[in-house]
């Protein structure tokens, strides 16, 4: 079993008060608990150790917890249905399941909306693929991905980590991500604060997050079995909120 722990909003909003000059005031992932303490939730499998379109690929499905999930009353997915609206209009237009759009990790800094990883598989394709977006809060358009879909270099299939980001005016990044199967660790280095592991390739789907304060000049270092493979800049104004990969 995988022990997770997530904090309520107000607490967040509380750590940002206390910490934002001391670096890193919030990581979650794996991260659950409510009142009565830890939830445990089942071990989940990464994507396969493979490079390219093979590494988005999960044996068990498509991952992700239906919007609205809970156990033992807590909404492990973060969101509720309706915040899924806008993603699932997107994904019915790019020829996926609209009725099976999934969460694998979201997170929130106030209350314009969720950051969020979203997968749906496909329809009437055998082998089933599936493909991802990242919400961004508000209105922000959802742009479904299906590894391998596009000879471009911009295909999710050539990108080790998808992620969404945004930088607060109240000097904080909140950011969520997954990782491709063949990447074993993502550490997020943010300046005045020690380097953070965010994501180790163990029981999960590959999904991270985090909020940092004083997160100027933030990256993201995504470790493949032999070491070092890319270094992602989170170069974000206050205000602005991206969908980096």
């Amino acid at each position: 079993m995988a022990l997770l722990a997530r904090f309520p909003f107000s607490f967040v909003v509380v750590a940002v008060a206390l910490a934002v000059t001391a670096g890193v005031f919030a990581f979650a992932r794996p991260a659950y608990h409510q009142r009565n303490g830890l939830i445990k939730v089942p071990a989940k499998q990464p994507a396969d150790d493979a490079a390219g379109a093979a590494g988005w690929v999960w044996t068990d499905g498509t991952p992700g917890w239906q919007a609205g999930y809970t156990l033992k009353g807590y909404n492990v997915s973060g969101v509720q249905p309706v915040e899924l609206q806008a993603a699932q209009l997107a994904a019915a237009r790019h020829g996926l399941d609209a009725s099976d759009v999934r969460v694998l990790v979201s997170t929130r800094g106030d209350t314009n909306g969720a950051l969020a990883i979203l997968a749906a598989p496909t329809i009437g394709q055998t082998p089933v693929q599936t493909c991802l977006a990242a919400l961004l809060e508000g209105d922000a358009p959802v742009r479904w991905q299906c590894p391998g879909a596009t000879p471009s270099r911009h295909d999710l299939a050539r990108s080790n980590v998808l992620v969404a980001a945004k930088e607060y005016t109240w000097n904080a990044l909140y950011l969520v991500g997954v990782a491709r199967g063949d990447v074993y660790r993502v550490v997020l280095e943010a300046p005045g604060a020690a380097p953070t592991e965010l994501y180790s390739r163990r029981t999960t789907w590959g999904e991270f997050d985090a909020a940092v304060s004083a997160a100027r000049g933030a990256s993201l270092k995504v470790y493949g079995r032999r070491g070092l493979i890319e270094t992602v800049a989170v170069r974000l104004r206050p205000g602005q909120q991206r969908v980096l990969q």
